[in-house]
């Protein structure tokens, strides 16, 4: 019997993502962000023609089981990349994209499982001209943007797909063997990325940096996420690692999207979850049981969109408040009981 599975990487540049005079050809529309992918079943083909994904890493592999034994395996897939168009004037000029050699590792084969790796990446052929620290000191190809995903296949049929490392930037969504979209990085590092993302420091020469990847959040947080973050109608603030969220009080007429970074959810002082980019946090609706037990602690360095709830949609803000206070619960009920196991 012959079981199958995929990965599918997707890499995009969200709103707001470019930091410094970078950003200018952004708002100048001369260069474009993208707008966020679809949930579910993406459209590789048609995203990459209209230049709405940077390039994307597909892995579709297989295994075969015959009297409860893997007795084969093998993988297809690859990575492609997107052209870059640049306007002036009116008049647009499109650079195709420069990928490097897939890399593509020895399968991992266990009893149980078969695991198989992908790297994929390269830079666009649009120039991006900065200053580096050695000769010549200036660089004009772009940077390097990769990711490497990780899609094991098991003996009962079932499947796992993982970003294993990714570039910096930009950002890196993940979808499973269903085609729903479960994994995100959950940072943005535009100026690491400038500066540290050259060959030399890339997997193509053995160097792999693990990213921190975060769970995709519940449907009506996600869209809701989604429609902010495209709508540009918003101020941002930026809390240092290790800061409490209380140490910039949202107010109750305010609701703040997390836009870049990773959160830890701490339940009576102690780590419970993480939360990364596209968290709503609205203070007004927030319930009794998180008010009492619940602080949120930056775990990197974050930034915040911060908005008048009057301009966002408030059935969908309901929405969102009823998925997150019964989340909320259920994880606060399972705490409890571990931790009165532990007693």
């Amino acid at each position: 019997m012959r079981l199958t599975g995929e990965a599918t990487c997707l890499s995009w540049i969200p709103p707001t993502a470019v930091e410094g005079v970078f950003k200018l050809p952004f708002g100048r529309g001369i260069a474009h962000y993208d707008k966020p992918p679809p949930d579910k079943s993406p459209d590789v083909d048609a995203m990459l023609d209209a230049d709405a994904i940077r390039f994307a890493n597909q892995v579709r592999a297989w295994i075969d089981v015959q009297d409860g034994r893997i007795c084969d395996h093998g993988m297809t897939g690859g990575g492609r990349l997107g052209s870059t168009t640049v306007r002036l004037m009116k008049r647009g000029h499109t650079f195709a994209g420069v990928a490097l050699p897939d890399l593509v590792a020895e399968p991992e084969v266990f009893a149980d499982r078969v695991s198989f790796r992908q790297t994929c990446g390269g830079h666009t052929g649009a120039p991006v001209p900065r200053a580096i620290s050695h000769p010549p000191y200036v660089r004009i190809a772009a940077p390097l943007a990769w990711s490497s995903i990780v899609l094991t296949l098991y003996l009962d049929g079932t499947s796992k797909s993982e970003i294993a490392d990714a570039s910096a930037f930009p950002r890196h969504y993940l979808y499973d063997s269903a085609g729903q979209l479960t994994h995100k990085t959950a940072l943005i590092r535009y100026k690491d990325w400038l500066h540290q993302s050259e060959q030399h420091r890339s997997p193509w020469a053995g160097i792999h940096e693990p990213v921190p990847i975060t769970q995709v959040k519940q449907q009506a947080e996600r869209s809701l996420a989604d429609s902010i973050l495209v709508s540009a109608r918003y101020e941002q603030y930026q809390l240092p690692a290790g800061a409490m969220l209380g140490s910039h009080p949202i107010r109750d007429d305010q609701v703040a999207v997390l836009l870049d970074g990773l959160m830890v959810i701490l339940i009576d002082d102690e780590p419970a979850v993480e939360i990364g980019p596209g968290a709503i946090l609205d203070p007004s609706t927030r319930i009794a049981e998180s008010k009492q037990h619940a602080k949120i602690r930056a775990q990197t360095a974050a930034r915040f969109a911060l908005l008048s709830r009057s301009d966002v949609d408030g059935d969908a803000l309901h929405q969102v408040a009823s998925e997150q206070a019964s989340h909320i619960r259920g994880f606060l009920e399972e705490w409890q009981k571990a931790k009165e196991g532990k007693d």
